[in-house]
C-alpha cells in the first residue's frame, strides 16, 4: 500500500456519513426499509402508550412528525440496546428515554402538526411551500465567487 493509499483510508475513517436515520439521504431501498421500521415501531408506541388521539392514524403523512418520530425511534433503539456483555445490567438509559426525549417529543407534536383537521378515516394535512426571500441566491453566488477569487480559482 502506498503512503496516499495509506493516508485516503485514513482520511475516509473520520468523513461522517448519514446515519441509517437521514431521510434525505437514503435510496429508495434505505426509504422501504426505514418506513418499515418506523410503520412497526410507530404501530407499537400508539398501542403500547394509548396515543391514538396525540399520534392520530396519519401520522406518517405529516412531515414534520415523521421526522421527529424518526429521531424518538432511533433515541429509543439507543436507549434499549447494549453489548451482549451489560443486558443484565440496569440502565437508567430508560427513564432518560421516557423524561427527555419521549413525553417532551409527544407534547412538541401537537405544537408543530396541526392535527385538528385529522379524522380516523381522513387526514386534514395540506403540505405547503415555504417561501425564501428573494436575495439568498445573490448573497450565495457572492460567497462563492469570493472565496473562488481568494482561492485562486
Amino acid at each position: 500500500m502506498t503512503f496516499d493509499e495509506e493516508r485516503s483510508q485514513e482520511d475516509s475513517v473520520d468523513l461522517p456519513v448519514p446515519c441509517r436515520y437521514s431521510w434525505p439521504d437514503l435510496d429508495f431501498a434505505g426509504k422501504a426499509a426505514l418506513w418499515q421500521d418506523l410503520a412497526d415501531w410507530v404501530d407499537w408506541l400508539r398501542q403500547r402508550y394509548q396515543l391514538g388521539s396525540r399520534i392520530p392514524a396519519c401520522w406518517w403523512r405529516h412531515e414534520a412528525v415523521v421526522e421527529e418520530l424518526t429521531a424518538l425511534m432511533a433515541a429509543h433503539i439507543a436507549a434499549y440496546t447494549c453489548p451482549p456483555a451489560q443486558a443484565e445490567l440496569a440502565r437508567e438509559d430508560l427513564t432518560a428515554w421516557h423524561t427527555q426525549w419521549f413525553w417532551p417529543t409527544v407534547e412538541r407534536l401537537t405544537r408543530i402538526s396541526d392535527f385538528t383537521g385529522c379524522r380516523p378515516t381522513e387526514c386534514g394535512y395540506r403540505r405547503t411551500k415555504q417561501p425564501t426571500l428573494d436575495g439568498l441566491a445573490d448573497l450565495i453566488a457572492t460567497y462563492t465567487a469570493r472565496a473562488e477569487n481568494a482561492s485562486g480559482w
